[in-house]
């Protein structure tokens, strides 16, 4: 009876003992010329773990702090500097291969003293064959070219110039711009091994997985699935083996044929009946997970299976809608994109463990994203951000990391290694449900056509025809955009298409002309200087705040306009006070802002926020901080966010009116409450009905036809002095993780900064074993932007306002195994803070 034999490769990572040594340029072109064991300088490591790069490997030894920038200014241009790498490993006598998943950027690699290979684009993944070195201690070295030289050649004028970046000449090379755009992040170069490098080795006696391909598609109610597999045979084909492709335990015929490279390739197909969908995470309902469907390669010899699992994959169907501006169909249903352009976990390492990864992408779950931007900026992420992504239900606008610059597609060696870099991706995302934009470039039609280069004056046949076309032959599921911003009549026009749309943002036009300027889909949006933190002034050094290259401002700059513009009558002599004000401002900004964008009557397809994290420790566009606390807009968010919302919008003379989404798959039958208030809580009218509002569907009726009769709900006739000061919409019944985006409050913007008194603000605490604590805060007076500082946890909800006679549950996640310590709650119309103690049971607190 023959054995089963088939089998992935072993796989060794060669991820430890590595020594790294600083050199000045061309010093050493040899790993033999580098002086290995002298003494350690202040920029060279010993015991080095792969991936990483050379800047993680020295913050990794305590040799870097990003956030001292005495540090960086001596760590100087690493681009500028060669670095020397080196391993050793012993050998194998079975057929092995090098694999290199990324070098960035111009590298040469030893093996034995040897020159095995080059790289000169740090997307591209490459394999080297071995020869049989049983027992031997393989020495592997790997140069890391600076760049001075490469950048100082002579080359083609560019036709358009960048602003993104000082080095123009970084068109000639396939490597990230994240590092050197001045003031967006840490001006430190990606230099090193920045992704895996590992041993491969096949089994001599049988047949060893090299790749799948595999094709989802959808036929009405029928899920297909079309698969190839690539097999390494080391020794003859025999008859009497079989060979399936297993889905959720059907068993499916592949048909086994030998290629002119010797590769046994497997072809066959699979049909499922009635097949379950996959959705983005805020069409679920709730506690349900996207459908994936469980795959296997199996082969059958003498009775005997031997089996590989494979990726699950998801079947759905993600169509552009028609027409000229730009929105996802997804499974027929039309769904607003919201969500924020990603930024790497690890700025300096560029990629983290996937237990962090998740955290944080469960994280963006909880506020209500189903998107996530990848610029054209920055990288293509690891493979778990992908599969990750494809569990939680994050839909994925995936940009080719091509931006500003005028690449020179013509140059033949260029243009080779870029469509390898293509390739390489695509088919590492080929059968991914949560890739729903395949975008050419980021800003790269946007640069010229501001520059007054007419369309024919930035034709490319790689961006135009051939990457495109590509795209429609590996992945023909997922929608095609040229570039964004495009579209419209320029491609930065912003009715069409796609917009990078900072209206209310960097222009400083007022929140209303949203409604005016109507952004057709944003792939970028709303970048505010964003202080972290809750409470406390956050000093920023300047070179940190974000600005646009050539711009007498910054963006931090931004944010105190709209300050200004929101809290007029505000005195804040004390710069924690200001701050306070600051991170007020961009959570209602934020919040405002979104539910205006995802309101029906904007007819916009989608909003990403720019960014998601701050790179370093600044007053960044991050909703995050650099170490990953959310700030103030991330709870604006996620309230705008909400699967199921209420919102109230001011319609002018036609009053304000209540806006409730239903983002779930079933009808919500709710209790809508409504009520107009004095600031003391004295209630000026109120009325409740229940309301259905259907699946993927919303519901929507001006404030006064609730209340059966004109009140001036908006405050726009003014026939008199205001009856009331706010207005407040609520419903319940609700299935709603945490109650978020439950309750709309509308405070008239001509209310400013509140005075200071004594509220009556109540806080008391619900605990049980083995959950989280739960606070319940009201007040006698109408809080104006209420904030929670806990010890040891993150609150659920916070920078919000409290109505009157309302009371609101905010939980308090755990960030450690013990309960949390002291909290403090504050408004800022308050005089005087809560400090409470966290709750050990049901109970008051004290």
């Amino acid at each position: 009876m023959s054995p089963p034999r088939l089998a992935r490769p072993r796989t060794r990572d060669l991820s430890v003992g590595w020594s790294i040594r600083r050199t000045r340029p061309g010093k050493s072109d040899h790993p033999d010329l580098v002086d290995w064991n002298g003494p350690l300088g202040r920029w060279d490591v010993d015991d080095a773990r792969v991936p990483c790069t050379m800047a993680s490997a020295l913050r990794d030894v305590g040799s870097l702090d990003v956030e001292n920038d005495d540090g960086l200014a001596a760590l100087g241009n690493l681009d500028r500097s060669d670095f020397w790498m080196r391993t050793h490993f012993a050998g194998t006598d079975e057929p092995s291969q090098i694999v290199f998943e990324g070098l960035a950027t111009l590298a040469s690699v030893w093996l034995n003293g040897e020159q095995i290979h080059q790289s000169s684009n740090m997307f591209v993944p490459k394999r080297i064959d071995l020869e049989h070195r049983p027992g031997i201690a393989n020495e592997l070295a790997i140069l890391f070219h600076g760049l001075d030289d490469f950048l100082g050649q002579k080359r083609a004028r560019a036709r358009w110039r960048t602003q993104l970046v000082n080095e123009r000449q970084l068109r000639f090379l396939r490597t990230t711009l994240f590092g050197r755009m001045p003031s967006w992040c840490p001006p430190i170069a990606p230099v090193g091994p920045w992704r895996a490098i590992r041993l491969e080795t096949r089994q001599p006696d049988g047949l060893t997985l090299e790749r799948v391909c595999v094709d989802p598609s959808l036929d009405g109610d029928r899920g297909r699935l079309s698969v190839t597999v690539q097999l390494t045979a080391c020794d003859a084909i025999s008859d009497g083996r079989r060979y399936w492709l297993e889905v959720e335990g059907s068993r499916h015929p592949l048909t086994p044929e030998l290629d002119a490279d010797g590769h046994v390739i497997l072809t066959g197909s699979a049909q499922i009946e009635d097949v379950e969908l996959w959705w983005p995470h805020t069409h679920l309902a709730v506690g349900t997970k996207p459908r994936l469907y469980s795959l296997a390669l199996v082969e059958t010899t003498d009775g005997q299976d031997s089996r590989i699992e494979l990726e699950p994959v998801g079947f759905r169907e993600i169509e552009r809608a028609e027409g000229r501006r730009f929105a996802l169909d997804v499974n027929g249903v039309r769904v607003f994109c919201r969500g924020t352009c990603w930024t790497p976990v690890d700025p300096l390492a560029l990629q983290t463990d996937e237990g962090s990864l998740r955290a944080v992408l469960e994280q963006a779950c909880r506020a209500g994203v189903n998107m996530l931007r990848l610029p054209g900026s920055g990288v293509y992420e690891q493979e778990g951000f992908y599969r990750i992504c494809d569990e939680l239900g994050l839909m994925v606008w995936q940009d080719f990391m091509f931006a500003t610059l005028d690449y020179p597609t013509e140059d033949d060696s260029f243009l080779t290694s870029i469509r390898e870099e293509v390739d390489a991706f695509l088919n590492r995302v080929r059968g991914r449900a949560c890739i729903a934009v395949l975008c050419g470039s980021g800003e790269r039609e946007q640069q010229p056509a501001m520059l007054g280069l007419a369309s024919e004056d930035r034709v490319s046949e790689f961006f135009d025809d051939w990457l495109p076309t590509r795209c429609a032959a590996l992945r023909p599921d997922v929608p095609w955009w040229p570039s964004t911003p495009s579209g419209g009549e320029l491609p930065f026009h912003i009715r069409e298409g796609t917009a990078h749309y900072f209206g209310v943002g960097a222009y400083r036009r007022p929140l209303e002309a949203l409604q005016s300027d109507r952004p057709s889909f944003a792939t970028e949006c709303l970048a505010f200087s964003n202080p972290a933190g809750v409470t406390g002034a956050e000093p920023t050094p300047e070179i940190r705040i974000p600005r646009d290259r050539g711009a007498d401002w910054n963006f931090l700059d931004v944010t105190r306009h709209y300050a200004r513009e929101l809290f007029p009558n505000a005195d804040a002599p004390d710069p924690a006070t200001r701050t306070s004000l600051l991170r007020a401002t961009v959570a209602s900004l934020m919040e405002r802002a979104q539910g205006h964008l995802r309101d029906p009557e904007a007819d916009c397809g989608g909003a990403l926020v720019l960014n998601h994290r701050d790179p370093w420790q600044s007053a960044g566009w991050g909703v995050f901080d650099s170490t990953g606390q959310p700030k103030s807009g991330w709870y604006g968010l996620a309230r705008a966010w909400a699967p199921v919302a209420v919102r109230l919008f001011d319609d002018g003379l036609n009053g304000l009116r209540v806006s409730i989404t239903n983002d779930r798959p079933s009808p919500l039958e709710t209790r809508l409450e409504v009520a107009l208030l004095r600031l003391d809580g004295l209630v000026i009218d109120s009325a409740q009905r229940m309301v259905r509002i259907e699946a993927h569907s919303m519901f929507a009726r001006s404030l006064d036809s609730i209340l059966g009769g004109f009140q001036d709900s908006s405050q726009a006739y003014r026939f008199g002095p205001p009856a009331f000061d706010l207005a407040l919409a609520r419903i319940s019944g609700a299935e709603q993780p945490d109650g978020i985006g439950l309750e709309a409050v509308h405070l008239p913007p001509n209310q400013g900064l509140l005075a200071r008194t004594n509220l009556g603000l109540e806080v008391h605490g619900e605990s049980q074993e083995e959950e989280d604590p739960v606070l319940v805060l009201s007040t006698d007076s109408f809080a104006q932007v209420v904030t929670i500082e806990a010890q040891g946890a993150l609150p659920s909800d916070n920078w919000f306002s409290l109505a009157p006679g309302y009371a609101r549950r905010i939980r308090l996640a755990r960030t450690h195994d013990e309960m949390p310590g002291p909290a403090r709650i504050r408004a800022l119309n308050s005089d005087r803070v809560v400090g409470v103690s966290a709750p050990q049971s049901a109970e008051s607190f004290k």
